[in-house]
C-alpha cells in the first residue's frame, strides 16, 4: 500500500501550499535485514532530483544532506526544543555538546548569546556545522571542538558556561543496555552540574525509548544530589508535535528533554 500512502501524503502536502517534487526513501537500515526486506535508498519512481538541500527551521537556514546525513539529514524533533534554547541564551555563555551539524549552537548564537561553542567528535559534523553558521552569518559567534564529550566535560571549569546542553545519541537501543547508558547519561549530567555557574541552565535530553522517563529522572535525582546542587524545574517537553506520540504505541514516546536551572 506504499503507492496509495505516497499519493496521500503528497494530497496534504499539496492541501497545505506545499509543491513538493519528489519523496526520498532511507530504506537502509538494518534492522529491515531482520523482517527479510531488503535495504536500499533513492527516490521514490527514481526521479533524477539532488539529494542537499536547504531548510528553514525558525528563521534558520540549514544545509541537508538527506542522502547520506544521519537519519533524514537532520534531527527535526527538536525543533521546538531548539527554540526553547535561543529564548534564554542572550547574554549567555552556551556549550552545545554532541552537537552534531550545530541545531542547538546555532540557536544559541541567534538569540544573542555572548559566547557559544560547539562540541562533536565527528568532524564531519563540525565542518558541516560551520557551513550552516556561515550560512546564517554567525560563524564568528561558535567555536566548532572536535572532541569526546566525555573527556571535554571532565575538562571543564567551574562557572565556565551559563548553559549546558547534552544532547547525545541514543546510549542504548535495548533494553540490555540500559544500565549502561544509564550510567552514561548520569556521568555527563553530574559532570555538567558541578561546573554550571550558580543560577546557570542545564539542557538536558535522552532520545531513547528504552530510557524510560522514571529512570531518566531517578538518574538526575542522583546526579544532582552527587554533584551537590538542586534542579529547579523549567520546562520538560517532548519531541516536535509533527512526531506525534500514539498511546497505543509506546515506541513512539521516546524523547525526554529537560531545561533545569542550577542552584
Amino acid at each position: 500500500i506504499k503507492d496509495m500512502i505516497y499519493e496521500i501524503v503528497l494530497d496534504v502536502l499539496k492541501a497545505d501550499g506545499e509543491a513538493v517534487k519528489g519523496i526520498y526513501e532511507r530504506n537502509d537500515i538494518q534492522i529491515r535485514s531482520k523482517e527479510g526486506l531488503e535495504q536500499y535508498k533513492g527516490y521514490y519512481k527514481n526521479k533524477d532530483l539532488p539529494t542537499q538541500t536547504i531548510i528553514n527551521e525558525n528563521g534558520l537556514l540549514l544545509h541537508v544532506d538527506v542522502e547520506n546525513g544521519q537519519k533524514t539529514g537532520y534531527f527535526l524533533d527538536q525543533k521546538s526544543n531548539r527554540y526553547l534554547l535561543r529564548k534564554i541564551a542572550h547574554g549567555k555563555r552556551v556549550v552545545d555538546c554532541f552537537s552534531h551539524t550545530g541545531g542547538f549552537a546555532l540557536n544559541a548564537a541567534m538569540g544573542n548569546a555572548s559566547y557559544v561553542v560547539s562540541v562533536d567528535v565527528s568532524k564531519t559534523a563540525l565542518d558541516q556545522g560551520y557551513q550552516n553558521a556561515k550560512l546564517n552569518h554567525l560563524e564568528e559567534k561558535i567555536d566548532f571542538v572536535q572532541a569526546d564529550v566525555f573527556d571535554y566535560l571532565d575538562e571543564l571549569k567551574e562557572n565556565e558556561f551559563d548553559i549546558i546542553v547534552l544532547d547525545p545519541p541514543a546510549f542504548t537501543k535495548s533494553r540490555r543496555t540500559v544500565q549502561k547508558a544509564y550510567n552514561g547519561y548520569k556521568r555527563i549530567n553530574k559532570q555538567a552540574m558541578k561546573v554550571l555557574k550558580n543560577g546557570g541552565y542545564l539542557i538536558t535530553c535522552s532520545c531513547s525509548r528504552f530510557m524510560e522517563t522514571a529512570n531518566f529522572e531517578k538518574m538526575l535525582r542522583e546526579a544532582a544530589s552527587e554533584a551537590g546542587v538542586v534542579l529547579k524545574q523549567v520546562s520538560v517537553t517532548q519531541q516536535n508535535a509533527d512526531h506525534p506520540i500514539l498511546w497505543t504505541m509506546e515506541e513512539t514516546s521516546y524523547l525526554k528533554f529537560y531545561i533545569f536551572q542550577i542552584i
